[in-house]
């Protein structure tokens, strides 16, 4: 039988936040330009990104600025689990 800790160790969440920094990239788009398309401040963008977790709404509105479903990542992760 596991212990708690040995638990929280197999159970590793998803960095929501690098998972949309690895989007942008492969877009090859700037994050100065993403910011200016979602209409978010550079810095205010940057801070989200170091976040591992971040708001469904945000997530949906990344989602669509980079025609990319978060959410689906998400559902496989957790599938994978």
């Amino acid at each position: 039988m596991k212990n708690k800790k040995e638990e929280n160790q197999e159970c590793q969440f998803v960095h929501v936040g690098k998972l949309v920094d690895h989007e942008i990239y492969r877009h090859d788009i700037g994050k100065k330009e993403f910011a200016f398309q979602v209409d978010i401040d550079r810095s205010n963008l940057y801070r989200i990104l170091k976040k591992e977790s971040m708001d469904t709404n945000l997530l949906f509105l990344f989602s669509k600025a980079l025609n990319h479903n978060f959410f689906r990542d998400l559902a496989d992760a957790f599938d994978q689990m």
